[in-house]
């Protein structure tokens, strides 16, 4: 599917979603998540926050907790108007230009809850769910959303709804709320085989498609569908 040049919105207008900065000593309370959830719902309206659903992973079951499972059907309807310049650009064989919604870093940052607290010694990154890195080296990680990462959202959810401060206290700080990548990535280990597992099984994909393609004009088109489960749309 293509966007006509009048459809297309303009670099201008694009709205960065974050949860931004704080300052110490920052002991967030459930108030604080709840407003998070509401910038995520608000956020998940836009056009372009289709690219979450493509994202995969955490990024995907917090998008589907935004917006529903009845929304799944509309991902197939191709891109959307915010895919240029918002999305992602893919330069295929030939020269020609391809491309597919996309979220910024800050926008898959902002999908988790992430704040940067404002140390003496340097910037503190904290998250209410896990990013990405720390996801992608958990025990949970198995390349699909099974019953166990079903399970351990929930657990989390739930957590946070009866687990973290209503109350402020800059002496506290909740076990339940915000955490750094280094201890989410400590808390999601499981079983630390599964991640290995899934390098070799990914990079084993990724040379089977690029080799399979190698005399295909669809080169791109397979790799991007390895990578993110959805086929680049071409302008």
């Amino acid at each position: 599917m293509s966007v006509a040049p009048n459809q297309r919105r303009l670099l201008s207008e694009l709205r960065t979603y974050t949860l931004g900065h704080r300052r110490p000593p920052f002991n967030p309370v459930y108030a604080d998540y709840i407003v998070y959830e509401q910038l995520r719902h608000e956020f998940m309206n836009c056009p372009r926050a289709r690219a979450a659903f493509l994202h995969g992973g955490l990024i995907w079951r917090l998008a589907l907790h935004s917006l529903g499972f009845n929304h799944l059907p509309s991902v197939l309807d191709g891109i959307s108007t915010e895919a240029v310049p918002f999305g992602e650009l893919l330069i295929g064989d030939g020269g020609q230009t391809y491309y597919d919604d996309g979220l910024l870093e800050e926008e898959v940052d902002f999908m988790c809850g992430t704040y940067c607290i404002d140390l003496r010694d340097g910037p503190e990154i904290v998250s209410w769910w896990p990013r990405p890195n720390a996801w992608n080296a958990s025990g949970l990680n198995v390349g699909f959303w099974s019953a166990r990462c079903e399970d351990w959202f929930q657990g989390r959810l739930s957590n946070l709804r009866e687990g973290v401060s209503h109350m402020r206290h800059s002496l506290i700080k909740d076990a339940n709320g915000p955490m750094t990548s280094t201890q989410w990535k400590c808390s999601l280990k499981f079983q630390p085989a599964t991640n290995k597992i899934m390098r070799n099984v990914s990079a084993a994909s990724y040379d089977f498609m690029t080799r399979a393609s190698s005399k295909s004009s669809l080169t791109p088109f397979l790799i991007h569908t390895y990578k993110f489960g959805v086929v680049w749309t071409q302008t």
